[in-house]
C-alpha cells in the first residue's frame, strides 16, 4: 500500500508514527501539543504506541530509523514512556513490550528505559512478564539484558531463563546467567534434555543449579546426558562433581543406541521412555536419532496413553524429512485426539516461528512456507484429507493450503 501511495504514511499522526515519518510527527505535535498523549488512529492508542508496535520497525530497514526518531521526538515532547493499551479485553500491552518483545530493537528499548519506562510494569500482575518473556526469543540478547539491568522482577528473570532455553541460543542463556538469574534443577534438566552444548550447561551450573537433583522420573542431569550420548556434556558434569554411580547400564545402553553403536532395544528401559526420546528428537530436529529410536521399538504414533504424537510435532515444527520418514513407516495421518497431520502442518504455517521455540512475536509472513508446502504435499500423496477448519472456530483449511501455493484436492 505504501509503495502504491506513499502519501498514506502521512495520512494522520498514527500513520506517521507507524511508518517513521518523523517530520510529520513533529509538525502535527507542534501544531497541537496535547496530541502527544491523546488517543488517536484506528486503535485509539497514544501516538508512541503506534511507533513502538510498528512491525515496520523490524520488517523494513528503510523505515526503522525514522520510527526510532519519531519515538524520540514524541518522548521529547512529553509522551508517556509507559503508555499502554488492553489487548483482547485482558492483556495490558506497554510501549516497552513493542520495542523489546516484538521489534527486538535495542536502540528504542534503551530510549524508553532512559525516559522512565517500567521494565516490569505490575499494573496487570504476571502479565507484566510479557516484555522480558518475548525479548528473550530473539537471537540478540541486548534487549533482554537492558530490561533485566533496568530492574525486571527477579521471578520474571528466573522464569524467563526457561523460555530462553527453548531456543538454541547460547548467548542469550549466558546473558541471563551472568545478569542475576537464579538457576534451579529444572533449568539444568531442560538444558541437558534439549541437548544444549557444554557452554550452556556450564553457564547454568555456574549460576547455581544443583548438579545431582533428580527430575520427576528420577533421572539426574548426568543420566540424561548419557542417554542422549552427549559425551562432552557428560564429561563436563562429571568434572563438576556429578555422581557417576547414579548412571545405570540402561542409561549407557540408550546412549549407545542413540550413537549408532548398536540397534537392539536396551534392556531395563520402559517403552514410554523411548517414546519420550523420539519426541525430544523431533523437537530438536535430530533425524538420525529419531530413526534409531524407532528402529529400536519406539512407537510410531507415540505412547497411546500420552498426548504427544510424533507425526503431529514433525508436521507442526516443519520437519520435512522427519515427516517423510514417519509417513513411510506408516504413521497414522489422523490422530487419537481428533486432530490430523495436515491440520498440524497448517496450524504451524501460521504459528510456528521457530521449530524448537514455537510461537514468538514474529508475523505470519516471517514463517518459511516452503517446508510446510512440502509437508502438505507429502501428506496429500499419502492419502491425507484436508479438514474443514483448523480448530473449532479457526480458519478454513483450504484457504491455508492455498496460501502455501497448493491446489487443494476436490
Amino acid at each position: 500500500m505504501l509503495d502504491a501511495d506513499p502519501g498514506l504514511a502521512r495520512h494522520d499522526l498514527a500513520c506517521a508514527c507507524a511508518t517513521g515519518e518523523a517530520d510529520e510527527v513533529s509538525r502535527r505535535v507542534a501544531a497541537r501539543p496535547a496530541a502527544v498523549n491523546e488517543p488517536t488512529g484506528p486503535n485509539g492508542w497514544e501516538p508512541i504506541l503506534y511507533a513502538c508496535f510498528s512491525r515496520l520497525l523490524r520488517g523494513d530497514a528503510t523505515r526503522a530509523q525514522g520510527i526510532r526518531e519519531a519515538a524520540r521526538r514524541l518522548l521529547a515532547a512529553g509522551a508517556d514512556p509507559n503508555a499502554s493499551f488492553i489487548h483482547d479485553d485482558e492483556w495490558l500491552q506497554v510501549a516497552l513490550y513493542g520495542a523489546a518483545g516484538i521489534a527486538g530493537d535495542p536502540e528504542l528499548t534503551m530510549m524508553l528505559l532512559e525516559a522512565g519506562a517500567d521494565p516490569t510494569d505490575d499494573r496487570d500482575g504476571y502479565h507484566g512478564n510479557e516484555v522480558l518473556y518475548h525479548a528473550c526469543e530473539f537471537p540478540d540478547p541486548t534487549c533482554a539484558m537492558l530490561v533485566i539491568d533496568a530492574g525486571s522482577r527477579q521471578d520474571f528473570v528466573d522464569y524467563d531463563l526457561g523460555r530462553a532455553l527453548n531456543f538454541p541460543n547460547a548467548e542469550m542463556v549466558e546473558m541471563f546467567c551472568t545478569h542475576g538469574a537464579r538457576t534451579d534443577a529444572g533449568h539444568l534438566h531442560q538444558a541437558v534434555w534439549r541437548r544444549r552444548p557444554p557452554r550452556t550447561v556450564a553457564a547454568v551450573l555456574d549460576a547455581g543449579a544443583p548438579i545431582d537433583a533428580p527430575d520427576e522420573k528420577g533421572l539426574t542431569a548426568l543420566r540424561v546426558a548419557v542417554r542422549w550420548g552427549e559425551d562432552a556434556v557428560a564429561a563436563l558434569l562429571r568434572e563438576r562433581g556429578a555422581d557417576s554411580a547414579a548412571v545405570t547400564d540402561a542409561d549407557r545402553a540408550l546412549g549407545a543406541l542413540v550413537g549408532g553403536e548398536h540397534d537392539a532395544p536396551p534392556d531395563g528401559v520402559a517403552l514410554s521412555a523411548i517414546d519420550e526420546m523420539v519426541m525430544g528428537s523431533i523437537e530438536g530436529g535430530h533425524l538420525e536419532t529419531m530413526r534409531r529410536l524407532l528402529d529400536a521399538g519406539g512407537r510410531i504414533d507415540g505412547d497411546p496413553d500420552g498426548t504427544e504424537i510424533p507425526l503431529g510435532h514433525a508436521c507442526w515444527r516443519r520437519r520435512v524429512e522427519m515427516t517423510r520418514d514417519l509417513v513411510e513407516r506408516g504413521a497414522a495421518l489422523t490422530f487419537r485426539d481428533g486432530g490430523s497431520a495436515i491440520g498440524a502442518a497448517l496450524h504451524g504455517s501460521r504459528h510456528c516461528h521457530d521449530p524448537e521455540g514455537g510461537p514468538t512475536m514474529q508475523t505470519t509472513d516471517e514463517i518459511p512456507h516452503e517446508p510446510y508446502a512440502e509437508i502438505v504435499r507429502i501428506l496429500l500423496a499419502a492419502g491425507a484429507t484436508v479438514p474443514e477448519r483448523i480448530g473449532e472456530h479457526g480458519p478454513r483449511a483450504a484457504e491455508l493450503v492455498a496460501e502455501l501455493g497448493i491446489d487443494p484436492p476436490h
